[in-house]
């Protein structure tokens, strides 16, 4: 008796010796698909946790239980001084908000010093208001660019057209309007120029 051999039809192989049925294999694709989406899904649960534990939430006061009618302005009203240290107002819902400092240290100082007619804690770790916050509301304020008066004053003078003088003496808006009214006398007088050459248009 000869040995049986796979059966050829086309460019396919198919042999009938596997003792597995077509519907095992459709169920080990499947098992395998969601064995890879909890992977993907802990890998990016993994990174969130990362990236919540770079920053914490030491630096997070939540302000809540104010009236619905509370504006953003109203907060910063509330924090005075403190808006110059570095912080910034997101909001969570209606009657609860975020200041986020840029480090601890003020936000603790801000806890200790500030009163309010409503709720002013620090956002814990564990705490269930997380859950609505998305990671990006977590991530500290960038501290500005501290802007001299020398620097205004150049930036005043590049939208008026006018140039800066290269000493490093004092330059105020009197050099500015100077500057401005030598500028507006050069176009006048070359107006002038120009409509000497050209004559009077007017025959008599």
């Amino acid at each position: 008796m000869k040995a049986q051999t796979p059966r050829r039809r086309g460019r396919g192989t198919f042999s009938y010796n596997k003792h597995e049925l077509y519907s095992d294999k459709l169920s080990d694709s499947s098992t395998t698909n969601d064995t890879n989406e909890e992977d993907a899904s802990r890998m990016l649960e993994g990174r969130r946790e990362l990236k919540s534990a770079q920053y914490g939430t030491q630096h997070v006061l939540v302000l809540a239980d104010f009236p619905p009618s509370t504006k953003t302005i109203d907060l910063e009203r509330l924090l005075g001084n403190f808006m110059n240290s570095g912080v910034v107002i997101r909001w969570v819902n209606d009657t609860v908000a975020l200041a986020v400092f840029q480090t601890p240290s003020t936000a603790l100082e801000v806890l200790n010093h500030v009163r309010c007619p409503f709720t002013l804690r620090q956002l814990d770790e564990n705490d269930t208001l997380l859950s609505s916050i998305p990671q990006r509301d977590l991530v500290p304020p960038k501290q500005r660019p501290k802007t001299s008066a020398r620097t205004a004053q150049r930036l005043i003078a590049q939208g008026m057209g006018l140039k800066l003088p290269h000493s490093t003496t004092s330059f105020g808006s009197k050099e500015l309007r100077k500057q401005e009214e030598d500028r507006r006398n050069r176009i006048v007088s070359r107006q002038k120029l120009r409509d000497e050459a050209w004559g009077d248009d007017d025959p008599s």
